[in-house]
């Protein structure tokens, strides 16, 4: 993975675009269906549960697809900037 640049003005420059947002010309969006299934995931691990079962949930729930992958890259996220939750 590469990471994400974006400029001063919100721009995006390069990098993986996170999972949650898409590119509409040269700006990251939102995509609300995305960033909703990442709360569900986030409150799934916290609980305990497995990574099928999170996809599983998430899929039911929000319609969305998430891999092991992306759970995993979310999670990493989560706890370099906010630490074990």
């Amino acid at each position: 993975m590469s990471e994400l640049k974006v400029a001063e003005d919100g721009r995006y420059l390069s990098g993986d675009v996170p999972f949650g947002y898409t590119l509409w010309e040269d700006r990251l969006v939102e995509v609300p269906s995305e960033l909703d299934a990442c709360v569900t995931a986030i409150r799934l691990v916290k609980q305990g549960k497995n990574h099928a079962h999170i996809a599983a949930a998430v899929r039911e729930e929000h319609g969305v697809e998430m891999s092991q992958r992306q759970i995993d890259g979310l999670m990493t996220s989560v706890y370099r900037r906010y630490g074990p939750i």
